[in-house]
């Protein structure tokens, strides 16, 4: 009987098995090039655990390029070329081909003055310029100013910004879009700010950004109760800007 009940619990040993350890030892051996490229690293200070670790996790990575990707590489890579050098060269010419939309956007505003505009305010010039030479108060009233300004600052409340914040993303972002060609801005004192706006057009422009910046500084959105007196030139328009007081 004793007999019999040795053989169960050997029958039960058999079938209860320890878990192999996940932190048991990998060995391989590897080409004397794999093993040059470790010893680059190694020398950087990696060590061969997490060399080994951001491998595999770049293999698998590289694995899981989605089939249109792949798609993409097999059409396009030469039969000689290593996917890698293929990856290496569509990134320098997307990088390329984004300096060069840069340039040629640069190049456009500087020798064809060309405008970056919005279509909201395209649709203000447009009503603008045809309308009588009285008329042109409507277009002020529906600026995107302050859409245009807190897209600047990373979508921040309007109310946690300073003035200098929006005396400066106008002094940037309607050079960028070529309004303007220069505007400069000079802090008078520590509630007055003076600027002046340059182009190259008529009167008739300048004082259309006159009333467009009037009522974007008197706006009730704005954080600031300000005073603003300015005027239009043939090439240039000339503002104040007072802060009276912060708005709670």
């Amino acid at each position: 009987m004793a007999k019999n009940f040795d053989k169960i619990n050997d029958s039960q040993d058999d079938d209860i098995k320890e878990p192999e350890h996940k932190d048991k030892p990998v060995y391989i051996k590897v080409s004397d090039e794999t093993r040059n490229l470790i010893d680059k690293y190694k020398e950087k200070g990696t060590t061969i655990s997490d060399l080994v670790k951001n491998a595999i996790k770049c293999y698998d990575d590289f694995n899981n390029i989605s089939p249109e990707i792949n798609a993409i590489i097999n059409k396009y890579k030469k039969e000689d070329q290593s996917t890698m050098d293929f990856i290496e060269f569509a990134i320098k010419y997307y990088g390329d081909l984004r300096a060069l939309d840069r340039e040629l956007w640069i190049r456009a505003r500087d020798e064809m003055k060309m405008m970056l505009i919005g279509k909201t305010t395209f649709n203000q010039l447009i009503a603008a310029a045809e309308a009588p030479e009285d008329a042109i108060s409507k277009p002020w009233r529906k600026n995107v100013a302050i859409d245009l300004i807190l897209w600047y600052n990373n979508s921040k409340p309007l109310k946690t910004l300073s003035m200098q914040d929006i005396i400066c993303t106008v002094q940037k972002m309607w050079v960028v879009a070529n309004y303007f060609h220069t505007i400069d801005v000079k802090k008078e004192s520590e509630d007055t700010y003076h600027l002046l706006f340059r182009h190259r057009q008529n009167k008739r422009y300048g004082i259309y950004w006159l009333g467009y910046f009037t009522e974007l500084f008197t706006s009730e959105e704005m954080p600031f109760k300000c005073e603003v007196e300015g005027q239009a030139f043939d090439e240039s328009v000339s503002m104040s800007i007072k802060i009276a007081y912060k708005k709670e």
